[in-house]
């Protein structure tokens, strides 16, 4: 269905038939308020082409109307039933199959102690990409003190501290995506 309005000829035609729009949704055994919107565009789309088109005049307009009233019908169940709409949902906590693991239990927990190893190593790489300064602040910032604590023990204001822990933050994230 185009995005053109109908014209008033076509409202009225459309009008004085639209009993075969609750004709075709009685006939199909179809909920008005479910179908309704998925047939109307079909009949819709059979007045202007009753209209416009003189060769189709030669059948009844039921009978157009009911082949594109069918036609969306038709293609509204194919699109239900369509791979992307039935995808089977696989949750990590039920098991795959009958004599299987749930995911979340082949997957390995996390070791503290290679948490640990691997945030030395982070740190000790970031080390020979910026200051002492800028190090020392890492470490105090770690160990819980606030901007305002890090920047009275350097002798700095808190917007400098800020600037250098903000520099660090880039540096790390560099390190992090190479």
């Amino acid at each position: 269905m185009s995005d053109i309005p109908l014209t008033p000829e076509q409202r009225l035609f459309a009008t004085e038939h639209h009993d075969l729009v609750y004709a075709f949704l009685n006939s199909k055994h179809l909920s008005e308020t479910e179908f309704y919107d998925v047939i109307i565009f079909g009949y819709l789309d059979a007045v202007c082409d009753f209209l416009a088109r003189k060769d189709l005049q030669r059948y009844s307009f039921s009978t157009i109307a009911w082949r594109d009233m069918s036609r969306c019908l038709s293609n509204y169940y194919r699109d239900q039933h369509r791979q992307k709409r039935t995808a089977t949902v696989i949750s990590i906590h039920v098991p795959r199959y009958d004599d299987g693991l749930p995911l979340e239990e082949t997957i390995e927990s996390p070791d503290e102690l290679m948490r640990q190893l691997e945030t030395r190593l982070l740190l000790h790489d970031l080390a020979g990409h910026v200051s002492r300064q800028q190090m020392d602040m890492v470490r105090l910032r770690g160990s819980g003190y606030s901007d305002r604590d890090i920047a009275r023990k350097h002798n700095v204001s808190m917007d400098q501290v800020r600037k250098l822990l903000n520099e660090v933050r880039l540096t790390l994230k560099a390190l992090c995506y190479e």
